[in-house]
């Protein structure tokens, strides 16, 4: 049992309004599909798409980041200027990944994930797994890792499938320009996609939401 507590006393960077948003959207995968997290950092995330996923079907979470495989000093210039924890190379530490597996164990979420080191785009590009119903998108935030990454996991999409990006809302990073780059196509509602920003601050986060038809 996925512990709702724990969950929402985890430590990270997404806003609690997205991480709600998440455990809904997790909650609808079936149980033939995955969920995929692409940036785990903490886990955060991780844990309220288990915590979704366990009330609904049971859909298997499966979560993508390098953690300590990336350097710090591999970001894109001026990343540091559009979030100062790039500057400090948190994402990096060794210990973030033991933080992101403590952090699962004590949500009793742990068992539920299936965790992957490594990038996301080699990771899509390798990918035999079931149909993904709900992939999530936090990991780089250029334009052409975006896209990268949306295209190395499109074919594993299952129909109706959604695909949600955060930091949508930041107009500093290529999140939406990426993601319009490789979702703006008759295989997608484009049209009706959906931006939720940040209400404590609109430029800076928020959360894109497309739904494959």
């Amino acid at each position: 049992m996925v512990n709702a507590t724990a969950v929402a006393a985890g430590d990270g960077l997404t806003e609690r309004a997205a991480c709600r948003r998440l455990r809904r959207l997790a909650a609808q995968v079936p149980a033939g599909q995955t969920i995929v997290e692409l940036g785990a950092y903490k886990g955060r995330t991780t844990a309220w798409l288990a915590l979704g996923a366990s009330e609904g079907d049971g859909a298997t979470v499966v979560s993508v980041d390098p953690w300590d495989l990336r350097a710090d000093d591999d970001w894109p210039a001026g990343y540091a200027q559009v979030e100062p924890a790039y500057a400090t190379g948190v994402y990096s530490q060794s210990g973030t990944f033991t933080a992101y597996r403590d952090h699962l164990r004590a949500c009793g979420a742990l068992m539920r994930v299936w965790t992957v080191r490594g990038f996301a785009a080699e990771v899509g590009h390798g990918w035999q797994g079931q149909p993904v119903g709900l992939l999530w998108h936090d990991a780089e935030h250029t334009a052409d890792a975006v896209a990268d990454d949306l295209t190395a996991w499109l074919p594993h999409l299952a129909p109706g499938a959604v695909v949600a990006l955060h930091d949508a809302g930041n107009p500093l990073m290529g999140v939406m320009a990426g993601a319009k780059r490789v979702l703006n196509n008759p295989d997608f509602d484009w049209r009706h996609r959906k931006l939720y920003r940040w209400r404590k601050d609109p430029t800076r986060r928020g959360m894109l939401v497309v739904r494959k038809r």
